[in-house]
């Protein structure tokens, strides 16, 4: 080897989540991030422990030291940055304003036992953080968070003169893009500048890299997305020219169990969040335990479903309800959550059970139903768009009721929560006809904020 150490591989910390957020945050490579990440997480630790990994890390945590102090404590060689460290322990210890508890007295003294506390305790922050705060990071402009819990998978997209009927054969213009209801929501998110990070998970195959970088160049936190053995899923979507489309989704979607959501960075991400946004792309189970994790909490995120695709609820409604604040859907959907009953007797049922509001989209209007005043006339906004079901449509609608909501304080008083509705829902629909046209990619063609606006101006 002739006495050249060896290179240290890096890649397992790389991957950690918490790095990857802080390079998403900061825009910096895996590398840079992943220095800055550990002076972070380091602040977390006990002073003593925080003195080892601070001096021999080299990661420079304490600025403006005595030459006396500092000169050596951050030199090019570990030996004599421990020799530093405890030369100068008591005195490390007043910068920090804490007590000394235990006394180091030599270079020895901190190996063994004292270094193998301190590196354990950095590992497991490191292993268990996902959050960084932005003001964290310099460069991170501060902005609302949703975490995004639904697919992504590639879709294949035919579109078709009319959609066909019982053995009719059509031609159609066919393009593969990336989709899934999950990726489509986060990457309208990130359109409308909130911080979207979706909890999704790709195949680790080719197909999955390039889901997770396209992902990235759209301003998506990917830090969330996993990777599981298998292909990537996909899906068939039919789009007629008059806007009508049917989908058809493998078998092969990778799905979460409720132990990943248990998973302390998925949690924590959870719970720092601004809003929390479900589809339906996952099982009920762990519905249930997104809504676990996050109820009770003193100051909780809010909660939102996107009820597609849509199945129907049993008919005791499940109890994971009560914690969603707002459940939005199309009135076909709604019409299959609820077999048999008239959309606006479900949405009232709904509140009723628990819901916050239901958010209802119409051919012509969108309509909110609230829990305040279950058996009052909805709030409404008329969608200005005759395809307000059409392909992208939903998901900007959603993205954009979501955006505008959070931007806002909430408010306490009845009268307005009401305007705080109409507007979000004004805005939501305005959001429909404002996305891009002829952008075959369902995310690609998500509107901005600017669009929005000049729709709804123009209105």
């Amino acid at each position: 080897m002739g006495g050249e150490p060896r290179p240290v591989n890096i890649d397992a910390l790389l991957g950690l989540v918490v790095v990857r957020r802080y390079a998403h945050l900061s825009g910096d490579d895996p590398e840079t991030a992943l220095l800055h990440t550990l002076r972070y997480v380091a602040t977390k630790l006990v002073p003593a422990e925080r003195l080892i990994v601070d001096a021999e890390l080299n990661l420079g945590m304490l600025a403006d030291l005595p030459d006396e102090i500092g000169a050596h404590l951050y030199g090019p060689d570990l030996g004599s940055r421990r020799d530093s460290l405890a030369q100068h322990w008591t005195d490390l210890h007043e910068v920090l304003g804490e007590p000394v508890t235990r006394q180091v007295r030599s270079e020895r003294a901190l190996r063994g036992r004292l270094e193998e506390l301190a590196f354990t305790a950095l590992a497991r922050e490191m292993t268990l953080e996902s959050v960084v705060p932005m003001s964290e990071v310099p460069s991170a402009t501060p902005r609302p968070t949703v975490v995004v819990v639904g697919d992504a998978a590639w879709d294949r997209i035919l579109l078709v003169d009319a959609l066909p009927r019982d053995g009719e054969s059509l031609y159609g213009m066919f393009s593969v893009h990336a989709g899934g209801k999950g990726l489509n929501r986060a990457v309208a998110l990130a359109r409308l500048g909130v911080d979207a990070r979706l909890f999704a998970a790709v195949g680790d195959d080719d197909q999955g890299s390039e889901i997770v970088e396209y992902l990235r160049k759209r301003g998506v936190d990917t830090s969330l997305v996993r990777s599981r053995r298998g292909p990537t899923p996909t899906a068939t979507v039919l789009v007629g020219v008059d806007g009508s489309n049917a989908s058809i989704a493998g078998e092969d979607r990778i799905r979460f169990a409720p132990r990943d959501i248990a998973d302390a960075p998925i949690t924590c991400a959870l719970l720092d969040a601004d809003g929390v946004l479900l589809t339906f792309e996952q099982n009920e189970e762990l519905l249930a335990a997104v809504s676990a994790a996050i109820a009770d909490r003193p100051q909780r995120p809010w909660l939102f479903m996107s009820a597609t695709p849509p199945k129907p609820f049993p008919v005791q409604l499940p109890e994971y309800l009560r914690t969603v604040d707002y459940l939005i859907a199309s009135v076909g959907e709604l019409e299959r959550l609820r077999p048999g009953i008239e959309p606006a007797t479900s949405a009232r049922q709904l509140v009723r059970h628990g819901v916050g509001s239901v958010v209802v989209l119409d051919q012509q209007r969108c309509a909110m139903y609230s829990a305040d005043q279950p058996e009052a006339d909805p709030v409404c906004a008329y969608t200005q768009s005759d395809r307000p079901v059409a392909p992208g449509a939903s998901s900007a609608f959603v993205s954009a009721f979501i955006a505008r909501l959070i931007t806002h304080p909430r408010p306490t008083e009845q009268s307005a929560r009401r305007r705080a509705g109409i507007d979000c829902l004004a805005w939501a629909a305005a959001a429909i006809p404002a996305r891009e046209s002829g952008v075959k990619s369902i995310p690609d063609s998500m509107p901005t904020r600017e669009a929005i606006n000049r729709r709804l101006d123009a209105s």
